[in-house]
């Protein structure tokens, strides 16, 4: 993609039709997530871990059980090999997705069946032909040493094989509430892990997702983070606000391309204009997709998901 001064592309509704959509909970994490209830009610849900109790009450279609062993062993497959099933697990989960326009994968990077699970999910999706996108936590700051080897391990193999990886740190929440017990920490967690996917499926359609695909496959890792603006000027302040934002951290790296979920107004100039003045603070213009993603009472909420 060139990164000579693109214009925004535009989507004011989703094109051709609502998306299929699959959700992979790997682990615990994931678990949890299809659990909770915060995920769009249409679409696919698979449970994948290690230990079956954790997926026995689940409102899952699928579930999936491997020693978290097996499932590294899996993972580790050389990327050569991504179009061919590495394992008749995996055979398995890639017929189950088959039809599916995007399967997500949800985890929490760093543990035994959740990481790894993530990257069975995302070879999985490349064999049945649709488009991978990994959501994944990775672990707070003070957790040990072994799990953050780990989680980087994680994350090194999902940048190899799903289209999109989208990493949020656990630390986000300490940082934006430090006086949160640990354990609404990760309930916390869980819905803003969600949020990029419900975003997501309500402003893109079948006839966008080749674009979108394209778009968030030109970076190697997503970072994601929101600010919303209630009075005049919105689209210039939001922009800036997200300009600031640490967990983006636009000032010492270098966006290679970015999708801006938008809720509120969805007048096609509103959206160019916040669209432009995003790419202004990246420096860079690098391509960049504006979708809008529902109404608010007052001024405007974007979340920014950004490749590097």
């Amino acid at each position: 993609m060139s990164h000579s001064n693109p214009e925004p592309v535009i989507i004011q509704s989703p094109r051709g039709g609502p998306l299929s959509a699959a959700f992979i909970g790997c682990g615990g994490t994931g678990c949890n997530i299809l659990a909770e209830g915060e995920l769009p009610a249409e679409g696919i849900r698979i449970a994948i871990s290690s230990e079956p109790d954790t997926m026995a009450s689940l409102k899952a279609g699928k579930r999936m059980v491997a020693s978290a062993r097996e499932l590294e062993s899996n993972a580790l497959i050389s990327a050569k090999a991504l179009r061919l099933a590495g394992s008749e697990f995996e055979k398995e989960l890639a017929v189950a997705l088959e039809g599916s326009d995007i399967a997500f994968m949800l985890a929490g990077l760093g543990g035994l069946s959740g990481g790894w699970g993530a990257v069975v999910g995302a070879r999985a999706a490349s064999v049945s032909r649709g488009m991978g996108f990994c959501v994944a936590s990775i672990p707070f700051s003070v957790e040990g040493g072994t799990r953050k080897d780990r989680a980087a391990a994680q994350l090194r193999a999902l940048m190899q094989v799903a289209d999109a990886t989208l990493v949020i740190p656990n630390d986000m929440i300490l940082a934006e509430a430090p006086n949160i017990p640990i354990n609404r920490a990760f309930r916390v967690m869980n819905s803003v892990l969600a949020s990029p996917v419900s975003l997501l499926l309500k402003s893109v359609g079948k006839d966008d997702i080749g674009q979108v695909r394209a778009l968030l496959s030109a970076g190697k890792v997503l970072a994601m983070d929101s600010a919303e603006w209630d009075r005049e000027n919105a689209e210039f302040a939001v922009a800036e606000l997200l300009g600031k934002s640490r967990w983006l951290d636009l000032k010492s790296r270098q966006a290679k391309s970015a999708i801006l979920f938008v809720e509120g107004r969805g007048l096609y100039d509103d959206l160019m204009e916040l669209g432009k003045s995003f790419s202004r603070v990246t420096g860079n213009g690098c391509p960049l997709i504006v979708a809008s993603a529902g109404e608010r009472k007052a001024g405007l909420r974007v979340t920014a998901v950004v490749g590097f």
